[in-house]
């Protein structure tokens, strides 16, 4: 059995040599695995490719799969999953705020027969008011979801090789990898942990992010925010039809009439926009990352 554990990286130049240190650890526990490492640099700025092509030359381990530009965590997490065939598959970030000794614990599941297994965050080192916004998103983000959605659950996790082919299937040029391990199905198991504060350097998730992110998410899991249109024309529809009939004064059901298309169009249109520039941009059919041939450490590569 092959172990392939991939790791995204942005400017993790401190954090890279004790990530590598607590895998190689954890790994020597499961002799009957064999195992190996693909970071995927996503732009990095600072030193992280040179550490890490440092590391690949002294250690066969190693894979560094070095994107042209920054793409993002999930092209990122694709473009790992795609380049390598594995048996088996890990996700984790170099930063070990999820902690690489679960992949233990992970493989004890996988070997009972479970297909996908994954880190449950529900015990995470947060400010109040963040912790307070994350369960709401993820409630809401259950509430709507077009299929089952798992609460607490991340890209933290190891996976068969069924799981990872079915989760490379759609073809969007917005990827979400959470929400399709949710969709695809398989036997899963989760496992509470708490989340560790970043062994080194700093995050690069802010507030902002965080609002993308739940965006991204909440989009891409359902078509409620489409269907909630017909819902809202009924919701306004009915107390106008009401004031048609009680008041007289055509000056003021002609003012009504125009906040209430005011506000119909003020939560409507950006909806249809986001979901028709997501539609847009699939049709173009954009790559999701591009991969730089010249600063890449492949299996090919090394012979």
């Amino acid at each position: 059995m092959l172990l392939t554990i991939i790791s995204p990286i942005y400017n993790e130049e401190k954090c890279i040599d004790i990530f590598l240190n607590r895998v190689e650890t954890s790994m020597r526990e499961l002799p009957e695995l064999a195992w190996q490492v693909v970071f995927v640099n996503d732009g990095s700025k600072d030193g992280s490719l040179a550490i890490l092509r440092e590391r690949c030359a002294s250690n066969a381990r190693l894979n560094v799969i070095s994107l042209s530009r920054n793409f993002g965590y999930q092209a990122a997490l694709l473009a790992g999953l795609t380049t390598f065939e594995s048996d088996l598959y890990a996700i984790i970030d170099v930063d070990c705020e999820d902690p690489p000794e679960l992949l233990k614990e992970f493989y004890a599941k996988i070997k009972t027969g479970f297909q996908h297994v994954y880190g449950i965050r529900s015990n995470r080192p947060d400010h109040p008011l963040i912790y307070l916004f994350r369960r709401l998103f993820y409630k809401i983000n259950n509430l709507i979801a077009d299929s089952q959605a798992i609460m607490w659950m991340s890209e933290f996790g190891m996976f068969s090789k069924s799981v990872r082919n079915a989760i490379l299937h759609p073809r969007t040029t917005y990827p979400f990898l959470r929400t399709e391990l949710a969709y695809v199905g398989f036997k899963k198991a989760g496992i509470d942990y708490k989340r560790q504060p970043r062994v080194a350097g700093k995050t690069h998730y802010n507030i902002f992010r965080m609002i993308c992110f739940a965006i991204a998410g909440i989009m891409a899991g359902t078509t409620f925010p489409l269907r909630a249109i017909l819902y809202l024309s009924f919701m306004l529809i009915i107390p106008f039809a009401g004031s048609w009939i009680f008041i007289h004064d055509l000056k003021t059901l002609a003012d009504l009439a125009i906040v209430g298309i005011f506000v119909y169009l003020l939560l409507t249109i950006p909806f249809l926009g986001l979901y028709l520039a997501r539609a847009y941009k699939d049709i173009v059919g954009r790559q999701n990352f591009i991969i730089d041939d010249d600063h890449s450490i492949l299996p090919s590569t090394k012979r």
